[in-house]
């Protein structure tokens, strides 16, 4: 499987399908394109019903914006416009302007249909955005090609969204920058994994240009037609996602990890850990628990038995485990968990527990593959250390949920912390590590046993292994076996008694007390 950026998902197929014949130009003079002619045929072959009908169009010095549109239309497996007589069908671009085809538009959305007044029957295009008083639309015989091209707001008679597309999306939305403030900002914001206080500043404009470098856009902080399109198409992957385990368990492992021993660990030289640092890794913890079960690449090579490598942490720190009596002889649970030990430790020594951590701004690797970012400070040049990152990068940009709201508490980045550093994979690996944090927990699990020397502290011997750790993730494991507590039923007399008085007055009484 290759990498795919963060890009969005949300473009109408039917405007991929004219995007991806951007450039096609008809032949000169009484030559005839074939490609031209083979939209005719394929919408035949698809709609035998309107084999006649295509077979009237011969050569491609006939207007082809109708023809183009309805070969789209037809790929992206929607009926093209097609009535009763000749200007009720595809070819008459007016026709398109047909409400048993499609929905009328107030406003433009990416890919609507576009038809406008012209001299010959008028023109049907796609519409892809507005500058001034055009609108931008990708169409066929425009200029005797496909291609992208101004049309007059003027001229429009209709914008139409096909009835066979489904819900019509959300109408274009106001060109966002730094400086601006509103409800749309605080939309933004939220989808973008940021503090929502309605106000584009420093710490948005960084956030925007990570995530637009992160999906092939470019990544110059203004949030236009297509970076919305972008953020669209991550809200619906965020939405149709989840983090992996369910919404139970997670509320039992928080709730034991915030009252856990390692939870209030002062660590040397780092201090405290946020407060969902400790409930974050859990929750990971119990993810990486479940995929070892399911036989998952990366959680398989975590949980291996120690190896003889020098560049296998667990036998880096061989002599540290077996002090803690922590034998990470056999492969499974045990070994798993005693790595998560190391890692907690890992985690606050390299961003002090902060999912959000940028750069060693004092370092000088800023190349897409060899920025450090996340909680483990680890950069993409790690993948080639086991087939399985590379797949988990294609998993988590598919769903990029990662428990973010739990390690975010408390943690408020910074525009250093949020830089993202080139382009291509690496910018994607940056982004999904800060937004993702428990993929970048699992990659940096993942490279530890092969390439431990990708990490400082390690090399140094400074991570600290903390037996309050493993006991913590034992109780991770014990929630996933037994399952979360119920919730106690309330005490008869606990529950508080509402009542009226002759008067009219409120008064509550718990066992039996008048209480206010």
């Amino acid at each position: 499987m290759t990498h795919t950026a963060l890009a969005a998902t949300a473009t109408p197929e039917w405007l991929t399908v004219m995007r991806s014949m951007n450039g096609l130009v008809e032949s000169p003079g009484d030559a005839d394109n074939p490609k031209i002619l083979a939209m005719r045929d394929t919408i035949a072959l698809a709609y035998p019903e309107m084999a006649t009908y295509c077979n009237e169009y011969q050569h491609d010095d006939t207007p082809w914006c109708g023809l183009a549109a309805a070969y789209a239309m037809t790929m992206a497996g929607i009926r093209p416009v097609f009535g009763p007589t000749d200007t009720d069908r595809f070819y008459w671009a007016q026709a398109w302007d047909d409400p048993s085809f499609g929905t009328k538009l107030d406003s433009p959305v990416l890919g609507c249909v576009v038809v406008l007044s012209r001299d010959g029957g008028g023109h049907v295009t796609f519409y892809e955005s507005t500058s001034g008083s055009n609108y931008m639309c990708r169409g066929g015989n425009q200029s005797d090609s496909v291609n992208l091209s101004a049309q007059p707001i003027s001229k429009v008679i209709s914008l139409i969204w096909p009835n066979e597309a489904g819900p019509v999306p959300p109408a274009d939305r106001r060109t966002l920058k730094n400086g601006m403030t509103g409800s749309d900002i605080e939309s933004l914001q939220e989808s973008l994994g940021l503090p929502a206080d309605g106000e584009f500043g420093a710490i948005t404009e960084t956030q925007v240009k990570a995530f637009q470098a992160a999906a092939g856009l470019s990544a110059d902080g203004v949030v236009g037609p297509q970076t919305w399109t972008a953020v669209d198409g991550l809200d619906i992957r965020m939405e149709a996602g989840s983090d992996g385990i369910d919404e139970a368990e997670t509320a039992a492992i928080i709730t034991m990890a915030k009252k856990s021993d390692i939870a209030d660990y002062e660590w040397p030289g780092r201090g405290y850990p946020p407060p969902g640092y400790i409930p974050g890794m859990a929750c990971t913890y119990a993810l990486a628990l479940k995929r070892l079960q399911a036989e998952v690449p990366d959680a398989i090579s975590m949980a291996q038995a120690v190896t003889n490598s020098s560049t296998d942490a667990l036998n880096v720190y061989k002599a540290e485990f077996a002090n803690l009596d922590m034998d990470n002889s056999v492969d499974g649970v045990d070994t798993l968990r005693h790595l998560f030990v190391m890692m907690i430790g890992l985690g606050m020594r390299e961003s002090s527990g902060k999912y959000c951590e940028g750069r060693d701004m004092s370092a000088s690797n800023t190349s897409s593959d060899t920025c450090e970012a996340g909680l483990f400070q680890t950069s993409w040049n790690i993948r080639s250390t086991d087939p399985a990152i590379p797949m988990l990068m294609d998993e988590y940009v598919d769903d990029p949920n990662g428990f973010l709201d739990i390690f975010s508490e408390d943690v408020s980045p910074t525009s250093n912390n949020l830089n993202t550093y080139g382009t291509g994979q690496g910018a994607t690996y940056q982004f999904l590590a800060k937004f993702s944090p428990a993929f970048a927990a699992l990659v940096a699990g993942t490279g530890m046993r092969t390439r431990s020397n990708h990490w400082g502290p390690i090399n140094r011997k400074e991570v600290t292994l903390n037996p309050d750790a493993d006991k913590m993730l034992k109780e991770v494991e014990t929630i996933l076996e037994e399952g979360p507590e119920p919730e106690p039923e309330p005490e008869p007399g606990d529950v508080p008694e509402v009542a009226l008085t002759t008067k009219g007055e409120v008064i509550v009484k718990v066992n039996g007390k008048v209480v206010s």
